[in-house]
């Protein structure tokens, strides 16, 4: 079948790779979802893993049809044709995995914050896996670097070159593994951290000028993410005493 340039549909045909993302979940005996199961080539390693359930969610219905025929007779596996920024996770999913489109890489990982998972294991762009993994001072670190941090513990796995995918897409994949901490973030915090970022080389004093004087003259850039959330909780409480 054509493959959907605007579903952003890139087929990974490594099969040692996709093997790892199996291995590295640990989903022996565990209930899973796969994010955009395609023509099947991951979920076939799932199940070789010994999931003891798989979610297969496909959004494109040809697919998806696909899916319920080749996997037809296997009791462990529920196709849902549906698109996942859209669904009801099923509250028994304890791994995700997926190899994910890149145009909505940040609305699936910030999907993830509120669920009870163990692990989730995701192929996504390189560049914006660097950005997820980045420590203050470095150049690429931002607002996604420490949301990322804050909510999950977040370790880049390795690069996955674009010639190992079919059609290859213009830049490098990579493997991410992300481990919900339990944090949850108000959407006002999530606010104020969008806002300190948005200017994050200028002095915190110009963006948040009742964060007190501690922050005043500091940078966002340089902050750490547990800094950051000082910072915001400090900025709310003094907002609030005036």
């Amino acid at each position: 079948m054509k493959l959907s340039k605007k579903l952003g549909q890139h087929f990974l045909r490594d099969r040692n790779i996709l093997r790892k993302e199996v291995k590295t979940a640990g989903v022996k005996d565990r209930i899973v979802l796969e994010i955009g199961s395609g023509d099947g080539r991951l979920t076939e390693e799932i199940l070789n893993g010994g999931a003891k359930k798989v979610y297969a969610v496909e959004k494109d219905s040809r697919f998806a049809e696909q899916l319920r025929e080749k996997f037809a007779g296997e009791d462990r596996i529920e196709v849902l044709e549906s698109d996942f920024l859209k669904m009801g996770v099923p509250d028994d999913v304890e791994i995700i995995l997926g190899n994910i489109p890149y145009y909505i890489s940040s609305g699936i990982i910030f999907g993830l914050k509120d669920l009870n998972i163990k692990n989730a294991v995701l192929i996504v762009q390189k560049e914006f896996a660097e950005k997820m993994v980045a420590r203050a001072g470095e150049s690429n670190y931002g607002r996604l670097s420490v949301t990322s941090q804050l909510l999950f513990d977040v370790a880049l796995i390795q690069k996955v070159p674009k010639h190992l995918f079919t059609p290859p897409p213009k830049v490098d994949s990579a493997m991410i593994v992300l481990k919900p901490k339990g944090i949850r973030l108000t959407e006002t915090e999530e606010n104020l951290i969008r806002t300190l970022f948005q200017h994050k080389n200028k002095k915190i004093r110009n963006s948040l000028p009742k964060a007190g004087t501690k922050w005043a003259d500091k940078r966002p850039r340089e902050l750490t993410p547990e800094e950051v959330l000082a910072l915001i909780k400090t900025y709310s409480e003094n907002s609030t005493a005036s």
